[in-house]
C-alpha cells in the first residue's frame, strides 16, 4: 500500500470513529476569548490585541492565553499580561491528561476551544486588532440561533478535493473557512468541538488536503450535521491584512496575517488599518518593560535568590568599563534588565560561586558579564565579547532613570497646546497643527503614540491616543484580491463587488 493509501484508509477509519462516538457534554464559565500565543513573536501581538481590548475598546471579556510550557512564556511575560485580566493556560499537562495528539499551534487552536473554561467562547489569533468590542458578537442572532459563527475566507474548497469521499461527506464547492476568529457556544456543540480536535489530531494525513485547521471546523460541524451561521460577507483583503465585517458587512477583526508587530522592529503601516496609535502605543509600553525573550533564568540556590532580591530592592547601578562611559542599569524581577538594557545584558541572575555568588548578565544566549561581588559590595568582573574588558558595577542612590530621547518639535507643539495637562484637552488648532507637521515629517503619530505608551497618567495617556488617531484619520477601506498559493484543494473564490 503507497503512503497516500495508507493516509486516506487511517482518514476514513477517523471519520468512521468520529461519527460512533458520543463525547462528554462540556460546561463552562460565561463569555471570554481564547488566544493560543507561544513564543515571543506571537505573544508580543497578543500583548497588543490584549492591551488594546482594555485600554481603547474598553473590553472587560476575560482572556485565555494557551501556549506550551514555559520555553515559550516565561515569568516576565507572565507578568506582563496577566494584569490585563489574561488566565495563562499551559497546555502540557492538560494535553498529557487527555493524551491528545497536540503537537503545534494550528492544532492548538481547536483543542484550547474544546478544553476552555469558558461556556462561550471567541477564539482570536493573536495577530488581530478588534475594530469595535467583540463581546457584542455573542448577543448577534444569528449566533444565539445556531451556537457557532464562522467567517469566510477568500477561496473555497474545490469539489473535487479528495477530503470529501474520505470523510463520507457530499462533494461540493464551499466557501472555505478563516479561522483567524471562530465564536461558538461549547455547551451546544461538544461533539463537533471534539470531531474538530480529533481532525486536526490527524494533521499529518489531513493537512495534505486542507491548509491547516481553517476547515476542520466546516468538516466537523458537517459530518454531525451541527447548525452554524457564516457571515455572508467575504473579507476585505491585500496582501498584509484580511478584514473580516460582521453579518451587516461592517468591518470587525482586522487580521495582519502578513503584517505581524514586530518587537524592537519597524511597524508596517496597512492603508485603511484602525486603532493605529492605540496599539503603536502597547508596543512602546511592552519594549520598554520587557527583553523581547521567552527567557528563564537557571536554577539557582535560595542564597543566589536572596541577593537577587537584594539587588532588584537596590534600583539602579552603573556599570563601568575600561573603553565606554558608565551608565545606569536597573536589574529588575524576572530575570529581565530594565534600564540600561542592550544585546548582551537583556538578562541577569546570579549563582554560587564558591563562598561568594557570580553576577551574570547575558543577551544572546551566552554570558555577556560575569562579576563577582566583593567586601566592599562592588561588584567587579568582565565583559565578555570582544574587546574583552574589565567591568564594575555599584549601587547609586536615587540614581535617575535612564533618560529618553530629547523632545522634538512634535513634543514641544504638544506641551504647548496643552496635551500633557489642564483642563482644556486638545484644540482641533493643535490637531491641524499636527497634521501640517505629519505631511512633511514621517512618525509624528508614532512619536505620540510612544508617548503615550511612557505616561503614568491614564487621563493624559489617553488624550494622546485619542490625539494620535485624530491626526490622520484612517482612510475608506479598499480590497485587494490576496494571493495565494495552495498546492491543491482550494479554488479562488467569486467574489461580487
Amino acid at each position: 500500500m503507497t503512503d497516500q493509501a495508507a493516509a486516506a484508509e487511517r482518514i476514513r477509519r477517523l471519520a468512521a470513529d468520529i461519527r460512533a462516538s458520543s463525547p462528554a457534554p462540556l460546561q463552562g464559565q460565561g463569555r471570554g476569548l481564547v488566544i493560543v500565543a507561544g513564543g515571543a513573536r506571537i505573544f508580543t501581538n497578543a500583548y497588543v490585541l490584549v492591551h488594546m481590548l482594555r485600554h481603547a475598546l474598553k473590553s472587560e471579556l476575560p482572556v485565555e492565553l494557551w501556549y506550551f510550557g514555559q520555553a515559550e512564556v516565561s515569568a516576565a511575560m507572565a507578568a506582563l499580561i496577566e494584569p490585563l485580566g489574561v488566565r495563562l493556560v499551559d497546555a502540557n499537562p492538560v494535553i498529557a491528561a487527555t493524551g491528545a495528539n497536540i503537537r503545534d499551534g494550528w492544532q492548538l487552536k481547536s483543542f484550547a476551544l474544546l478544553h476552555s473554561g469558558f461556556a462561550e467562547a471567541l477564539l482570536l489569533d493573536a495577530d488581530q486588532v478588534p475594530v469595535s468590542d467583540p463581546a457584542a458578537c455573542f448577543d448577534w442572532p444569528e449566533y444565539v440561533e445556531a451556537g457557532a459563527v464562522f467567517w469566510p475566507d477568500i477561496v473555497d474548497l474545490r469539489r473535487d478535493n479528495a477530503i470529501w469521499p474520505l470523510l463520507g461527506l457530499e462533494a461540493q464547492r464551499a466557501v472555505s473557512l478563516e479561522s483567524g476568529q471562530v465564536l461558538v457556544d461549547r455547551r451546544r456543540h461538544a461533539a463537533a468541538l471534539w470531531a474538530a480536535v480529533r481532525l486536526n489530531e490527524a494533521a499529518a494525513d489531513l493537512y495534505r488536503l486542507i491548509y491547516g485547521d481553517k476547515d476542520t471546523y466546516l468538516l466537523a460541524w458537517q459530518m454531525l450535521g451541527a447548525p452554524y451561521a457564516l457571515v455572508p460577507h467575504r473579507p476585505y483583503t491585500d496582501e498584509f491584512m484580511l478584514v473580516q465585517r460582521d453579518f451587516s458587512g461592517n468591518a470587525l477583526f482586522q487580521h495582519r496575517t502578513n503584517a505581524k508587530w514586530q518587537y524592537g522592529g519597524e511597524q508596517r503601516k496597512l492603508f485603511g488599518f484602525q486603532h493605529e496609535a492605540a496599539c503603536l502605543a502597547a508596543m512602546a509600553e511592552l519594549e520598554r518593560r520587557w527583553s523581547g525573550h521567552a527567557f528563564t533564568a537557571p536554577d539557582r540556590s535560595l542564597g543566589a535568590r536572596a541577593v537577587e532580591q537584594e539587588l532588584i530592592a537596590a534600583g539602579e547601578f552603573v556599570l563601568e568599563s575600561a573603553d565606554e562611559p558608565a551608565f545606569t542599569i536597573r536589574l529588575g524581577e524576572h530575570a529581565e534588565v530594565g534600564s540600561g538594557r542592550a544585546v548582551d545584558r537583556r538578562h541577569w541572575w546570579v549563582e554560587d560561586s564558591g563562598g561568594s555568588h557570580k553576577l551574570v548578565l547575558t543577551g544572546s544566549g551566552r554570558p555577556g558579564y560575569v562579576l563577582e561581588r566583593g567586601d566592599d559590595r562592588i561588584w567587579r568582573g568582565q565583559r565578555h565579547r570582544v574587546p574583552i574588558v574589565d567591568v564594575s558595577l555599584y549601587g547609586v542612590a536615587g540614581a535617575e532613570p535612564a533618560a529618553l530621547p530629547a523632545p522634538g518639535l512634535v513634543d514641544e507643539l504638544l506641551r504647548a497646546g496643552g496635551a500633557f495637562g489642564g483642563p482644556a484637552g486638545v484644540s482641533q488648532q493643535l490637531v491641524d497643527a499636527l497634521g501640517l507637521i505629519a505631511a512633511v515629517l514621517p512618525g509624528v503619530r508614532e512619536r505620540i503614540a510612544t508617548l503615550a505608551g511612557l505616561q503614568t497618567d491614564p487621563i493624559i495617556a489617553s488624550r494622546l491616543l485619542d490625539l494620535a488617531e485624530r491626526v490622520t484619520p484612517p482612510p475608506p477601506l479598499s480590497r485587494v484580491d490576496r494571493t495565494l498559493k495552495f498546492e491543491t484543494g482550494y479554488i479562488r473564490a467569486e467574489i461580487p463587488e
